[in-house]
């Protein structure tokens, strides 16, 4: 049966045809049913007597044949494989993505919705564009480790969750930093695609932009400096849309007509100047703290193309960043703030490599040292000079699809505050 069927996009390649597809909507009044299966959603014709003889619902599997008349699918015969109940929890054509509690409750069915199989197409091809571009820049992939004695610290207010392996404490990996000056040192230039698990604080759910699983591609280049690195990001950005745009175009003119390449380089400021933008435009900003989330929200909505910041107080940040040697004061790192209120999407800069200041800096962000016991003996042996970065991969989804929420951007998303979810 699975071999005769074609696909709803291509029902009318012959006279006559033989479809399996999910009922996406019933419109009895017109005497169409909206079919869909994961090439997209068609109408179909159909006599309301059969209609109604077989009693259909959506998100019901059928078989459906028929003849394609003058360009239009008429089913003739419809048997039902597997009937939906006839109310269902949420409504599959229009998922609630304003509700959280309800959207990621059932992102089981959200992942039905023809906006997000349009929207994970994008996703697939953003991640391939992007794996593209550093392979054919010299930069291994390497599988990503799910736990760890130690990961990052400077999550702004986000706890870790643990687990026990042998008796021995674990925490699910967080951020892949240390493991990345770790395989740098080895391989030279290396990226990761790793997911990362945190909790975070309940009121990062009015952000839009936080989620407590996300993916992330961390990279990192052995002996390179901040420009270097922040240059490889400016290319990796406009190779990855522009790769994206040629692949979805259909979906892109959908969801975001108005998605524009940024042209490079793309503007830089340093933290100091940020802070002094936000407070001239009434923004509470504490210096020597990370941006606020609403600051840098804000901030975004004053551009409309991306826009670098650089060299944050060295308190502001974790360990594993240099001091900036014109300012001891201040780190060699920098973000990339989306445009039109997207916020940050790129976090990196130049790696602490000396074990002295390493100790010292874990130290000063009320550490203490002995947690991060094989990344101190590593440094006592040598870890390349290195500078790196990190791309959220859903908040870069979300710009270029130009979604309202980050949790519309991956299949059965966590939330914060919200559980149980699939």
């Amino acid at each position: 049966m699975r071999s005769r069927s074609i696909t709803v996009r291509d029902v009318d390649i012959n006279e006559r045809f033989e479809v399996i597809a999910w009922v996406h909507d019933i419109m009895p009044e017109k005497g169409v049913i909206v079919l869909r299966d994961p090439t997209g959603v068609r109408e179909f014709f159909i006599k309301s007597r059969l209609l109604k003889k077989i009693s259909i619902t959506r998100e019901s599997l059928i078989e459906a044949k028929g003849i394609v008349e003058k360009g239009v699918p008429v089913i003739k015969e419809l048997k039902i494989i597997i009937k939906a109940p006839p109310k269902l929890p949420i409504d599959i054509r229009n998922p609630p993505a304003d509700n959280p509690q309800l959207f990621g409750k059932y992102s089981y069915l959200v992942i039905r919705c023809p906006k997000y199989m349009k929207v994970l197409r994008i996703q697939q091809w953003l991640l391939y564009g992007i794996r593209e571009f550093l392979i054919s820049r010299g930069f291994i992939e390497l599988l990503p480790p799910m736990i760890s004695s130690c990961s990052d610290p400077g999550l702004r207010g986000a706890k870790k969750l643990r687990t026990k392996l042998y008796g021995e404490e674990y925490e699910l990996m967080s951020s892949l930093i240390m493991f990345k000056q770790a395989a740098a040192s080895a391989l030279g230039k290396i990226f990761f695609v790793g997911r990362n698990v945190r909790e975070e604080p309940v009121e990062n759910l009015h952000t839009g932009r936080h989620l407590c699983e996300f993916t992330q591609i961390d990279v990192e280049w052995a002996f390179a400096s901040i420009y270097d690195v922040m240059r490889l990001c400016e290319e990796l950005m406009v190779y990855s849309m522009k790769f994206v745009m040629s692949k979805c175009k259909e979906e892109l003119q959908e969801l975001n007509p108005e998605l524009r390449v940024p042209k490079i380089p793309f503007k830089m400021f340093t933290y100091d100047e940020v802070v002094e933008m936000l407070r001239k435009r009434g923004e509470k900003v504490v210096y020597g703290k990370e941006l606020p989330q609403e600051s840098e929200t804000k901030l975004a909505e004053y551009f409309d193309e991306p826009i670098w910041i650089i060299k944050y107080p060295t308190e502001s940040r974790g360990f594993y960043y240099i001091r900036d040697p014109e300012d001891p004061t201040k780190n060699l790192d920098f973000n990339l703030i989306l445009p039109k209120g997207y916020g940050e999407v790129i976090d990196g800069g130049e790696r602490e490599y000396r074990y002295d200041k390493i100790v010292e800096r874990i130290k000063m962000m009320g550490e203490d040292p002995r947690h991060y016991g094989w990344f101190l003996e590593l440094a006592k042996i040598g870890i390349a000079p290195s500078c790196g970065f990190g791309i959220g991969l859903e908040r870069l989804t979300r710009y270029v699809a130009g979604l309202k929420y980050i949790w519309e951007a991956v299949p059965f998303p966590k939330i914060p505050g919200v559980a149980p979810t699939p």
